[in-house]
């Protein structure tokens, strides 16, 4: 009770302090989150029109990844949940956004068999300025959930990229060339997985998933998905 007076529990998308009947969300916002629903392209998840299989984008590439999904549209309300989360130190959303994505997906990852949660990792130097890594603590909570290891010592950001938000798709994937790689450890002890789930908050162009899944499928991951928080529109 003290701990509640302290630190209120907010509601995750408009942060307003929450009553004691409410969980997640305010009673203003509960019902007009945008779900991604059922009507998705089976790649990578975004809205497609209901004739369509795949988005414009997973029609005309091929990916290193298999396939995945996110929870919510990355529409105004989950940019500022979103932004919070990740810069203005909510890191309480993680469990509301771990719980969201193991209700919708929970069955579909026990499906895959999947054997690991790979959050995906930030640069040092960013951990430094932000005090944790975003993904580490979703892969975290839905560990929690799905009884399916998190393992943050596999993968390694090893260059500090340009923020991703203004560059074209080209551009953004060749930003992060060479930008991850196996642990040194991992690689040398660790024996190889058969199903990986990449966990990330955010797919857009699916830059950073598809460099993340070279990597693990160049040290011997046969089948790699993704499960992020937010995806944005397709064209």
């Amino acid at each position: 009770m003290i701990l509640d007076m302290l630190y209120p529990r907010r509601c995750t998308v408009c942060d307003r302090v929450l009553s004691m009947q409410e969980q997640y969300y305010c009673k203003n916002c509960t019902g007009t989150l945008r779900y991604i629903g059922k009507e998705s392209c089976m790649k990578c998840g975004k809205p497609v029109d209901c004739q369509e299989e795949y988005c414009t984008d997973c029609k005309k590439k091929k990916t290193a990844f298999r396939s995945g999904h996110s929870v919510f549209l990355y529409d105004t309300s989950m940019r500022s949940s979103i932004s919070r989360f990740k810069y203005h130190g909510r890191q309480e959303y993680a469990a509301c956004y771990a719980r969201e994505m193991y209700i919708r997906y929970g069955g579909w990852m026990k499906e895959i068999q999947a054997e690991a949660l790979i959050p995906v990792p930030v640069h040092k130097e960013r951990y430094r300025v932000r005090g944790f890594n975003q993904a580490e603590l979703l892969a975290e909570h839905l560990s929690r959930l799905s009884g399916i290891p998190a393992r943050k010592d596999i993968l390694l950001r090893v260059k500090n990229t340009l923020p991703q938000k203004e560059l074209t798709d080209k551009e953004r994937l060749e930003n992060l060339c060479q930008a991850f790689q196996i642990t040194s450890l991992q690689e040398k002890l660790y024996k190889y997985w058969k199903c990986v789930i990449i966990i990330d908050d955010i797919y857009t162009t699916g830059s950073t998933v598809e460099a993340c899944s070279r990597v693990l499928k160049n040290w011997g991951v046969e089948e790699i998905y993704f499960l992020c928080v937010c995806t944005g529109q397709s064209d």
